[in-house]
């Protein structure tokens, strides 16, 4: 979970961030990266608590279709701007990746999934992760934050031995 102190509703981005130079660099450099990818983005206005999201993300796994589910939560959350943590949104989500919304949305509500997600999330925060993306090569390279390929052809030459780059 990206903010585990978030409230379940999410809250609206005024609210939540307070806009800095770095933040909107940020924010600027992801936009063009998208771009640049030619994948759409589309920032929202609303912050969502991914719980529920990655909670429903584990049944999508339990039945096959992990992969497929979170192409589709992605596409609903940067293409569109959707908030994940709505359960119409992920009923849609479950629907795009051929799978049963209604049974995913029965069996997560359950709390079957709870556990998971919890454990999942205290070990990435204790492997160091506090921020997304974060890519771990060879559990001896972290690299953060969304970077060109660059990046990870640097981290790959740094471990194979042929490169001491520092990584960006």
């Amino acid at each position: 979970m990206l903010r585990p102190d978030m409230p379940p509703e999410g809250v609206e981005l005024s609210l939540w961030y307070r806009a800095t130079p770095e933040r909107e660099e940020a924010r600027q450099r992801l936009r063009a990266r998208a771009q640049e990818v030619g994948l759409p983005i589309k920032f929202s206005a609303h912050i969502p608590n991914s719980r529920r999201a990655l909670e429903a993300t584990e049944y999508a796994n339990s039945v096959g279709r992990g992969a497929e589910f979170h192409r589709a939560v992605l596409q609903k959350f940067f293409a569109e701007g959707r908030d994940i943590s709505d359960w119409e949104v992920l009923r849609q989500a479950a629907i795009d990746a051929s799978i049963d919304a209604g049974e995913m949305q029965r069996r997560t509500e359950s709390g079957e999934f709870t556990t998971a997600v919890t454990e999942q999330d205290a070990a990435a925060r204790e492997a160091g992760v506090h921020a997304a993306p974060t890519y771990f090569i060879n559990d001896e390279v972290k690299i953060v934050g969304v970077q060109r390929d660059e990046a990870f052809e640097k981290a790959i030459a740094r471990l194979a031995g042929g490169d001491d780059h520092r990584l960006g």
